[in-house]
């Protein structure tokens, strides 16, 4: 197998943590240790600029302004220079961007398919088309993802949403989920105590459903008088959190933990009997996954790709509504009656990082050389609709020009 040189590429990364960041981080570690050069860029993160080493991942924090929700300042052209310097340096032949919200991600595409690289896409999230901000975005995305070499998705779900939403015909989009360190998330050899325990493990934000959450907490616990709740996570809707513990009197039995490395989630959930997910929206949700190999069952709204996620066994669906959710939850909690050895040892082969890198390195050597002028992408775009996509490329080509460079 031929050593593949290739640039993760997203707004997404540590020492920022969410599911892209970890499947990013996790995803390139398996690809160095099959042999292959990966690198990973950036925005810059606090302190955290230049070249610095994130365990054995070389990673670029680019000087580059943050908007908002930890996402870059969109700027077509003007960060073309800094993409190119590094591509360049690193000799890099594919450029893997992750999430279709990320700009970075976007723009890195758009100026790798004018150097002639190779490009992929994971987009990690479901979106409603409608609302007017998605229909920019997607507009721009159509623009920048046109000529994709290979699209990868976290469920068939996510691949129906992602070809609406940018156009990518289906033969390009790949389904390949996301995975866990088995190291990390393991059962319990035994119960310690005879405690009943639900783990919430959650960015605290309205897309999470916290606002469920919020509702079933008193539900929960008044269902339950010895049950204890652990909230793993941070976020704007943390307060709402605070608050109704303050007007139920619930901090004696509800612990919120922020700040926690994903190394520490496994010890975390390893406390508890039943996982609790209240999301609203959900490609893949890795968390229940993870949940579900340190034997916890899993309480879940039915949204997204959640469905086809965990054998039916491992996971009660809940409504909509936070009666439900306590309701489904104390249920669990009553039952309670699985075997966690069994959950760990069905899942950790499939969702393994190694798996997921196979996978991936497969769709990777299946992209053939392709070489695109712009000739080739401009008549991409016809007619009159076409025409401010077919100006922003020649503005690519003759930005390109005056750097001095030329497609490879």
């Amino acid at each position: 197998m031929k050593r593949l040189s290739i640039a993760m590429v997203s707004d997404f990364f540590y020492p920022v943590m969410g599911g892209v960041e970890t499947h990013i981080r996790y995803l390139s570690e398996e690809l160095i240790s099959m042999g292959h050069k990966v690198i990973v860029i950036t925005h810059k993160i606090g302190d955290l600029v230049g070249c610095r080493a994130v365990g054995n991942i070389k990673v670029y924090f680019l000087d580059i302004p943050v908007l908002c929700r930890n996402t870059t300042f969109p700027s077509l052209y003007s960060n073309l220079p800094l993409f190119k310097e590094v591509f360049d340096n690193e000799k890099i032949e594919i450029v893997h961007g992750h999430q279709t919200m990320s700009n970075m991600c976007i723009e890195a595409l758009f100026h790798a398919r004018t150097l002639n690289l190779k490009t992929v896409i994971t987009d990690h999230s479901i979106f409603e088309v409608g609302p007017f901000e998605n229909i920019v975005v997607n507009s721009l995305c159509r623009l920048a993802l046109k000529n994709i070499d290979r699209c990868i998705c976290v469920s068939y779900t996510s691949k129906e949403n992602t070809h609406i939403r940018t156009m990518i015909p289906l033969e390009k989009i790949h389904v390949i989920p996301n995975g866990i360190v088995s190291d990390i998330f393991y059962p319990r050899e035994k119960k310690q105590s005879d405690e009943r325990i639900v783990v919430v493990a959650s960015r605290l934000m309205f897309r999470k459903g916290i606002d469920l959450l919020i509702g079933a907490i008193p539900l929960i616990c008044k269902g339950d008088p010895e049950v204890r709740i652990i909230i793993v996570g941070d976020g704007p809707m943390k307060e709402g959190i605070e608050q109704v513990l303050d007007e139920n009197e619930l901090y004696d039995r509800v612990e919120i933990i922020c700040e926690v490395d994903h190394g520490e989630v496994g010890d975390i959930m390893r406390r508890g009997d039943v996982f609790l997910n209240t999301s609203l929206t959900e490609t893949f949700c890795i968390a229940i996954v993870e949940a579900a190999s340190c034997g916890l069952h899993v309480v879940s709204t039915n949204v997204g790709g959640i469905h086809e996620v965990l054998p039916p066994d491992m996971i009660t669906f809940s409504k909509i509504t936070s009666e439900d959710l306590a309701e489904k939850v104390l249920m669990a909690l009553k039952k309670n009656n699985h075997n966690p050895q069994d959950y760990n040892k069905r899942l950790r082969n499939i969702y393994s990082w190694e798996r997921v890198a196979k996978m991936t390195e497969k769709v990777y050597v299946d992209i053939k050389e392709t070489s695109l002028s712009y000739l080739d992408r401009r008549k991409e775009f016809k007619g009159a609709t076409g025409f401010i996509s077919r100006f922003m490329i020649t503005m690519e080509y003759i930005f390109l020009f005056f750097l001095g460079g030329k497609s490879r």
